[in-house]
């Protein structure tokens, strides 16, 4: 299935989707870790989950994976890479949506993904009150995005990947923190990832300094590190 666009999101040829996909698989795993410590999802349940921005579809490709008797739902507002997603997704709903205000009703999803995304919204705080709104009681939310406040981001300056004309909403962990708690959720945990945004450890064999531990923990308990991650609950509010 050949799909032209200009996003640089969507793999240019059958090799980079491989090779990026794999990679995918290795850093999703963390989330499928951190459901089954905060969560009862494995392989035998049966929910509701909604990735907004799924772009390619690699986090939903490996949802389906983990989660074969689930619903998966996916967003996201580039209309190729949705394309993309439907050819090698196999059930996965997928819908054209700008992310901002969800086309669900009220506590439909047992989980909200949003990888990468939030950083693009020009209200990310509108997205956090929708998430809430969607999610069930005692519903999951998870989380990632770049962190200015990183070690790369501080050093790097303007050279640092994650400024980005299309990166509108770049927030410290801090600042998600306060919007996630006063949407109605409360953090279970949350950390940040290596120090990807240094070139060089993009580059074998010092990649591996930066993937070993990443493949192995996903994230750490610092606030340092290239992209901010968080797994959050619902409040309920009476």
């Amino acid at each position: 299935m050949e799909i032209r666009s200009n996003s640089p999101y969507l793999p240019k040829n059958k090799i980079r989707n491989y090779v990026t996909g794999v990679k995918r698989k290795v850093a999703y795993r963390v989330w499928k870790r951190k459901l089954k410590k905060y969560s009862t999802f494995n392989a035998e349940s049966v929910f509701k989950l909604l990735e907004v921005g799924c772009g390619p579809g690699y986090f939903l490709q490996c949802a389906e994976e983990w989660f074969p008797n689930s619903e998966m739902y996916g967003l996201d507002l580039d209309e190729s890479l949705i394309q993309f997603a439907s050819s090698h997704l196999r059930r996965a709903s997928l819908i054209t949506h700008d992310g901002q205000n969800l086309p669900f009703p009220d506590e439909t999803f047992d989980l909200v993904c949003s990888l990468q995304v939030v950083e693009h919204l020009e209200k990310p705080e509108e997205f956090f009150l929708e998430a809430y709104r969607i999610v069930k009681r005692n519903g999951y939310l998870i989380i990632a995005t770049p962190n200015p406040a990183g070690i790369p981001a501080k050093i790097l300056g303007k050279k640092w990947q994650g400024h980005r004309f299309d990166h509108i909403s770049l927030k410290t962990p801090q600042e998600w923190r306060n919007i996630i708690h006063h949407s109605g959720f409360e953090i279970l945990e949350d950390g940040s990832t290596g120090l990807t945004g240094f070139k060089i450890l993009q580059i074998i064999p010092f990649a591996l300094i930066n993937w070993i531990p990443m493949a192995i923990f996903g994230y750490f308990p610092w606030l340092k590190g290239e992209s901010y991650m968080m797994i959050a609950k619902k409040r309920y509010k009476k």
